[in-house]
């Protein structure tokens, strides 16, 4: 069978595992699982019980299918390089279900550590159908050379962390590829407000790929993307005014999917809104729905706000949208997302 990644990591390879069960059930299905390891592991004198890693490599697919979210949620353990934690160790403690995404995500710190990872570049276009700026997106490459899709990079992120840096990545790969297109083109950069929230992963290291990749602030717009997501308005407000404060301007996506992105368009004032598909797409025939994007549109123009159509799939929306008075449109039927300096396919 071939080596787990996470447990051929350096830092997990020699270690052990302490775990401390929520409830006997979490202790009974773990020991149950557990193979004929003999001493050290097993029950230990200090009330927890230990494992090898590969133990969890192993058997975190059944674990997740046998104990519910909160008996995972509630179980502590912590890596150790002994058979019992020190007051250090003990410090690093998490809760299993954090193991489990660490172990599900390691594959994309593969990917990273091995820098397999790019933007493409999706164009969107005014209304006279001119070019006018670059949506980037992430994609990640197997080690077969085939592409990692951005869902599946982003379902494999489950831990703060590892969130972060998936999102750090891509706005020094957007930056990076972004700096081939022509100086007149706008770049759009998505970013997650959460990811921030780790201070391993700031943004200086993008303000400093910006400046060092030679880009005029006013081309490159920040895409403040899961809107409906957003707790912290303060924080957030403050992290966008970093972004202004060099220069930068801001765009909301996927408007239109929920209360909270209304607040948002309100607290932040961002200079574009882009449409999310699911109004634009079928507008034609839903006039609830044209309602809302006329609606949304007048707003934005009274307040200064540029609007982008996302979800164009053809000819006959594209028009629909821009009688409703859209300035800007993305979608396949306008182009796909591709390499820069390719043609869409």
């Amino acid at each position: 069978m071939m080596a787990c990644v996470f447990c051929a990591d350096a830092a997990h390879a020699a270690g052990h595992i302490v775990v401390y069960p929520a409830e006997q059930h979490t202790e009974t299905k773990l020991l149950e699982l557990m193979p004929a390891t003999g001493a050290p592991f097993g029950r230990q004198d200090y009330g927890a019980l230990l494992f090898p890693t590969h133990f969890f490599c192993e058997n975190h697919v059944r674990l997740g299918a046998e104990l519910t979210p909160q008996q995972l949620s509630d179980t502590v353990i912590v890596d150790i390089a002994g058979t019992a934690p020190s007051p250090a160790d003990v410090r690093r403690a998490r809760s299993l279900q954090t193991l489990m995404n660490e172990i599900r995500g390691h594959w994309l710190v593969e990917l990273l550590d091995h820098g397999r990872f790019y933007s493409v570049g999706q164009p969107i276009v005014d209304r006279s159908g001119n070019p006018f700026a670059h949506e980037m997106l992430m994609r990640g490459m197997d080690v077969h050379g085939n592409a990692v899709l951005p869902g599946r990079m982003l379902e494999a992120a489950a831990t703060t962390s590892l969130r972060a840096r998936l999102d750090q990545a891509a706005r020094l790969a957007a930056i990076r590829t972004g700096a081939r297109i022509p100086a007149d083109g706008a770049i759009f950069i998505n970013f997650l407000p959460s990811s921030v929230y780790d201070t391993r992963f700031s943004l200086k290291d993008t303000f400093a790929a910006v400046r060092d990749a030679g880009f005029d602030p006013k081309r490159i717009v920040f895409e403040v993307v899961e809107t409906d997501k957003i707790t912290d308005f303060e924080y957030l407000r403050a992290l966008i005014d970093q972004f202004r404060g060099e220069g930068f301007a801001i765009a909301l996506d996927d408007f239109g999917t929920g209360f909270n992105n209304i607040e948002a368009v309100i607290r932040l004032r961002p200079e574009y809104i882009k449409l999310d598909k699911l109004l634009v797409m079928d507008a034609v025939e839903d006039a609830m729905k044209s309602q809302f994007v006329l609606e949304t549109v007048s707003i934005a123009q009274l307040n200064g706000i540029k609007t982008i159509a996302e979800g164009i799939e053809d000819q006959r929306t594209l028009d629909h949208i821009r009688k409703l008075g859209a300035d800007y449109f993305q979608g396949y039927h306008l182009g796909r997302p591709a390499p820069i300096g390719q043609k869409d396919t």
